[in-house]
């Protein structure tokens, strides 16, 4: 083969891979967007939280990631748990995180949510001070959760008034609660839990998760109501980015 057929096949192959190069890079910049995600305002590091007034932690990491995969702009909306779902269901926010189809069921009814795959497995149970594991549900007269948060598996004893239940606004407060002996236990996300106590003063052992009692174990979810074509993406994103998702997972202590 001569010198000029070779250099015109190689003029060509470039200009080939160019061509495809600015396909794809026409083609992320149509779908690109400028993404709104309602999160919660809440201290639940290491998945979320503010941190020097931003968003932060395994959550804001994955996000993140994502979007730059995608060539998204994410800005992120921290709120109270219940103006957040006011907010994502009057379209006031594009993305919500975390999120699950049974939670707030009745409000999202009729209004054609769509969540995407599993993005990190959890555990929400109640936490007990050592001594009283195992002791049963009718040790549980006052349950301590963090302000909005719903302690799904036990509804029924709540509206029948054998349970009582005492917010607060983060873990150490609840932590000082049970304590002082002011609850019986403390229903809150296990891995949560486990690293608050691991990375503070208090005994890593003063309360322990009890999987004799109800609780619930899932996956969090992202959702939305206008784009189900990004939460095609994500899904997307956590099949052929797994890796990096389980280095995420790793980095934040996260894993159950």
């Amino acid at each position: 083969m001569s010198d000029k057929v070779i250099s015109s096949w190689t003029f060509g192959a470039f200009i080939k891979r160019l061509l495809v190069l600015m396909c794809l890079s026409w083609a992320t910049q149509i779908y690109a967007k400028a993404l709104v995600v309602g999160v919660e305002d809440i201290e639940y590091f290491p998945i979320y939280a503010k941190r020097g007034g931003q968003y932060a932690g395994f959550a804001r990491d994955f996000l993140d990631a994502f979007a730059l995969r995608y060539g998204h702009a994410m800005t992120y909306k921290p709120m109270p748990i219940k103006r957040l779902y006011g907010e994502f269901l009057n379209g006031r926010v594009d993305l919500k995180f975390p999120d699950d189809k049974n939670w707030a069921s009745d409000k999202k009814a009729g209004k054609g949510v769509v969540y995407s795959a599993g993005v990190l497995e959890y555990i929400d149970g109640v936490m007990v001070a050592p001594g009283e594991l195992s002791k049963g549900e009718n040790s549980l007269k006052i349950l301590g959760t963090v302000r909005g948060f719903t302690p799904w598996d036990y509804m029924d004893q709540i509206s029948s008034g054998s349970m009582k239940i005492k917010e607060n606004s983060d873990l150490k407060g609840l932590m000082s609660l049970i304590q002082a002996e002011r609850i019986n236990g403390v229903y809150f996300n296990v891995v949560v839990a486990r690293y608050f106590l691991k990375h503070t003063l208090f005994n890593k052992n003063a309360i322990v998760f009890d999987s004799t009692l109800p609780h619930s174990r899932n996956h969090y979810y992202v959702s939305t109501i206008r784009h189900g074509d990004v939460v095609d993406q994500i899904n997307e994103f956590l099949e052929t980015e797994a890796a990096l998702v389980s280095s995420l997972k790793d980095k934040y202590e996260v894993r159950l």
